[in-house]
């Protein structure tokens, strides 16, 4: 939809200018006299004219003259050239003939004895703080190996400590086993003088079966079996064993 152009009565007093509409038609102007000069830079040109008409004068000629004197000064193997253009070489100067400024010393010869004792001393000192680092890794590493070895130990201790109890439960029972068997035989022969009786009646004394005694209980019964001169005791004692294991009495040995 176009927008409607407000009503203006021509007749009517024209209205103030604002700020704005000032400093725009102000611009246009600017712009307006910018536009109608030629382009170029009338005063570049001027001065490159007048440049070229100085480089003709003396004036011009004697400034660089003396620029390249101070050259040639300068770099005495360097040629200068004359106002027209030649080439005028300069005498070389000597510089081993030329005097030279003397050498004055930053440091005194004590303070850099001092100094290259002082390097030497810290030279050492690093040398032997990578020996102690390589010594103390060194170290760690056993120390490592030592606290593995430990560990290691330690459960095999403990392994073993438990099977030592587990055998040591399981004799302990065995004993409670075979005193429980074997309770009926009261008592069995003691050797008088390394020699064994002929039979009990004829011992002097008697030995009963307990669960402390139970192993050289049966070291003794073994010894009369063996010898034989027991056959009634032996008899007996197979028959007790042959009970006991068939009423499970006696769980760890077989007959």
């Amino acid at each position: 939809m176009a927008r409607l152009k407000k009503a203006c009565d021509p007749n009517a007093p024209a209205r103030p200018r604002s700020s704005f509409n000032l400093y725009m038609r102000h611009r246009i102007s600017q712009s307006e006299a910018l536009s109608s000069k030629p382009f170029g830079l009338p005063r570049a040109r001027e001065y490159k004219a007048d440049f070229e008409a100085y480089k003709q004068t003396q004036a011009f000629k004697d400034w660089q003259a003396k620029q390249e004197g101070l050259k040639g000064s300068l770099s005495p193997k360097s040629s200068k050239r004359g106002p027209k253009g030649k080439r005028t070489h300069e005498p070389e100067i000597d510089m081993a003939s030329s005097p030279k400024t003397p050498r004055i010393p930053i440091f005194s010869e004590e303070f850099l004895a001092y100094n290259r004792q002082r390097e030497m001393a810290l030279r050492n000192l690093r040398k032997q703080a990578t020996q102690l680092e390589e010594e103390t890794a060194l170290l760690s590493k056993h120390v490592e190996n030592l606290t593995n070895a430990s560990a290691k130990l330690e459960l095999q201790i403990k392994s073993t400590e438990a099977q030592l109890a587990a055998e040591e439960a399981l004799t302990q029972r065995f004993r409670k086993e075979l005193t429980a068997t074997f309770a009926e035989v009261r008592s069995l022969p003691v050797p008088t003088n390394g020699d064994v009786p002929r039979s009990p009646s004829s011992a002097k004394g008697f030995e009963r079966i307990t669960i402390s005694s139970a192993e050289s209980y049966m070291a003794r019964l073994c010894e009369l079996v063996c010898s034989g001169q027991h056959e009634d005791l032996k008899s007996k004692a197979v028959e007790l064993l042959k009970s006991a294991v068939r009423t499970k009495s006696l769980t760890l040995c077989t007959v």
